[in-house]
């Protein structure tokens, strides 16, 4: 039996996600995927559009066999967190052997070679590092300029085809799941497919394939569709499978958007002297979020995050300290997690009857408890586990309270964890 393992999102899920599903399988010869899946947020610092369970349940119609959380530390933290999370989660099951990830080019060589790079740190990348950050770069800029100086093997190569490469999302993700390889010393041989269609970022709904941005963009821009004989959200159902677009449609009027955090930031900026425990956020960012924080209140989410904004700090860090002050993830704490195993337990949130061996698989050589009911983590966990369990329920809860609360459409009955079980297909 082979297995496939899957990073995602799905932010929300769409047909580019249905056909990296499907060519996983197929360039990995894999009988059964896993899907390890951010929660209700994602890494860019935001709410997930859907929640968890409905994002599972539309990758489980699309070829996925089992879908498990990522703990929020590691699902809203920066590259490498995700990643260290994500692999460490996938290689404690102890039944992957390949982890699938897309990419702009599907060069493992490279990838690997970069990894190295950052797990070694030689002094000349070190040197040139400092050097980049003293002329007033982002530590994302810089370390990319850095490898690219590096990386370059030749002329035939140059250095800008390698800062091309560094530029991407989802290449600099795949460095830092080749990263997380190497350093638990993993025997999950990872493998990079060349995504198609639309770039990562692109806000533009066009060809065969489009971007999970664009398909956010598409719907947080256009008014609820609810008029008698108008097909809600047309220009948007050709990017969903077509075995998920009633799911699609019914999730749709309960999304939820960034500045629906806002009343829980309000209440954190006046009742907090000092940020800088906070994940993402050091001195600098902390004294700029108290200078300003009576500034804040009444901006829109955007609008913060543009108050914020300065040339050290990236737009996404300053999202992701933001959400880490609404869920209180202070840095100490997911640091401990990290030195302590990095994860404890894999939260089942779906998966399909026949992937039935892959289930008896994963219980039988996992190094960790696989939940299948949430009301079993007051029995397997304690100590970190239980207080990284404790924070994922939380974060949770928030989420949840926002749907309950919601008045675009009717609001649905606020439901516990453990009064939710994993989607069953």
């Amino acid at each position: 039996m082979r297995t496939v393992g899957i990073i995602a999102e799905y932010n929300p899920f769409h047909t580019g996600h249905e056909y990296h599903i499907q060519k996983a399988k197929e360039a990995a010869n894999a009988d059964f995927a896993v899907v390890v899946m951010s929660p209700d947020y994602v890494q860019r610092g935001e709410p997930a559009l859907f929640d968890r369970h409905t994002r599972a349940h539309m990758a489980l119609l699309c070829g996925a066999d089992l879908v498990i959380e990522l703990p929020v530390c590691y699902a809203t933290g920066s590259a490498e967190y995700f990643a260290t999370g994500a692999v460490a989660l996938l290689d404690h099951l102890g039944v992957v052997d390949t982890l699938c990830f897309g990419a702009e080019r599907d060069d493992r060589d490279r990838f690997e070679k970069i990894a190295r790079i950052l797990l070694d740190e030689p002094e000349p990348y070190v040197e040139m590092l400092r050097r980049l950050l003293k002329q007033g770069r982002t530590f994302p800029e810089a370390r990319s300029k850095a490898l690219a100086l590096l990386s370059a093997p030749a002329a035939s190569d140059p250095d800008d085809t390698w800062t091309a490469f560094l530029a991407s999302p989802n290449n600099i993700l795949g460095i830092e799941y080749c990263k997380a390889l190497k350093k638990c010393k993993s025997r999950i041989t990872p493998l990079p497919v060349k995504r198609i269609g639309s770039q990562y970022n692109s806000t533009v709904l066009d060809g065969a394939y489009c971007s999970a941005s664009a398909v956010r963009q598409e719907i947080c821009s256009q008014p609820d569709q609810t008029a008698a004989g108008v097909r809600p959200y047309s220009s948007i159902l050709r990017y969903i499978p077509r075995s998920c677009q009633e799911l699609f449609l019914s999730a749709l009027p309960h999304r939820v958007t960034p500045d629906d955090l806002l009343p829980f930031l309000t209440q954190k900026l006046l009742s907090s002297d000092s940020f800088d425990q906070i994940l993402d956020i050091g001195s600098d960012l902390s004294d700029r979020i108290r200078a300003l924080r009576y500034q804040l209140i009444g901006l829109s989410w955007s609008g913060t995050v543009a108050a914020l904004k300065t040339r050290q700090i990236t737009q996404s860090r300053i999202q992701r300290a933001l959400l880490h002050v609404i869920l209180s993830i202070e840095a100490q704490t997911v640091e401990q997690f990290r030195q302590n195993g990095a994860v404890y337990y894999a939260n089942v949130l779906g998966f399909r009857r026949e992937a039935s061996p892959l289930l008896h698989a994963v219980k039988a050589n996992s190094h960790i408890p696989l939940l299948t009911k949430p009301s079993h983590a007051h029995v397997l966990l304690s100590g970190c586990a239980r207080s990284m369990w404790q924070q994922d329920v939380y974060a949770s809860h928030l989420y949840r309270s926002i749907r309950a609360m919601q008045r675009r459409a009717a609001a649905e009955p606020f439901k516990t964890v453990y009064e939710t079980s994993p989607v069953i297909l």
